[in-house]
């Protein structure tokens, strides 16, 4: 599994580099072409001082950007940045999940997430799913009610930091009375602006309804990966998680996940997610791959 792993990562890398290198080739010729534009005007008014042979008094005042100003990740993966919605926007999303694993039946999902944008640095999150082809299965239908509120910007080294919180109602099929909770802290860290961040989503749950026989009340696990902005209108995403068994006394699992999201319109999206096991047994999927139509109104 290794290899597979290390070649994905390799890969991520490498388009990453090149989308960064056509982007500087681009600016790069944009500022030669408006130089030479200048030294041309220059050179007509004053000779001498285009050929550098005149000094004036004038300075110049360059600034620079350490930092990008930030961007949500919006997609069917897991991975999650500090940053909220844009204030006043809503994201309605609607997810269609497809998983396999050893010794057990194929799933089919479909999800409705709704995502909204209340003020700075604060968003509300509504969703809602059902497992397809299997209507008594126990909670489907439930609700999960949740906030993003961002504490904090990146400065320096110190990343910007959030937290996702949820709540999940028993409002679904022959569910239990219990209600569960899930708080994501979300650390975000800009490598290149504009271009590639690092986030870690370290995140716990409390699982208190659909236990089962022998399920694990408390679990725990984390997220890291990179989110690479390959165009203004297309985002790529790479994350490792590990996460504690849904069952007692079982192994924890290990799983790689890839990410797009393409906006091919002013107001929709499309969201491709595939998640790779990579521990080799019938505990937990072996395969899941996501597909999510994103549709953007105001903001």
């Amino acid at each position: 599994m290794q290899q597979p792993v290390l070649r994905a990562i390799s890969l991520f890398g490498i388009s990453c580099l090149v989308g960064t290198v056509f982007s500087g080739a681009a600016v790069a010729g944009q500022a030669g072409d408006a130089l030479a534009t200048s030294a041309f005007s220059l050179h007509s008014v004053y000779p001498m001082a285009a050929t550098g042979l005149v000094q004036t008094s004038e300075s110049t005042t360059i600034t620079t950007r350490t930092s990008s100003s930030g961007w949500n990740l919006s997609g069917p993966y897991f991975l999650r940045s500090a940053d909220p919605e844009p204030v006043g926007q809503i994201d309605v999303r609607f997810i269609y999940g497809y998983a396999t694993a050893s010794e057990k039946s194929d799933t089919h999902d479909f999800g409705l997430e709704i995502e909204w944008g209340i003020s700075e640095g604060l968003g509300f999150i509504f969703e809602s799913g059902v497992e397809l082809g299997n209507g008594d299965v126990k909670g489907n239908g439930d609700i999960t009610i949740g906030f993003h509120t961002k504490f904090w910007d990146e400065d320096g080294l110190l990343p910007a930091f959030a937290m996702r919180n949820h709540g999940r109602f028993p409002t679904g099929y022959h569910d239990s009375s219990g209600v569960d909770y899930i708080g994501r802290g979300l650390f975000t860290w800009t490598l290149m602006p504009d271009k590639l961040r690092l986030h870690f989503n370290p995140f716990l749950k409390s699982i208190n309804g659909n236990l089962g026989h022998d399920g694990t009340h408390f679990r725990w696990g984390a997220a890291v990966g990179f989110d690479c902005r390959m165009s203004d209108d297309l985002l790529m995403t790479l994350a490792y998680k590990h996460e504690t068994s849904e069952t007692e006394g079982n192994r924890n699992s290990h799983s790689v996940e890839w990410g797009a999201d393409w906006k091919f319109a002013s107001n929709q999206k499309l969201g491709l997610a595939a998640e790779l096991g990579l521990d080799g047994d019938d505990d937990g999927s072996n395969f899941e791959f996501r597909i999510s139509y994103i549709l953007i109104i105001g903001g």
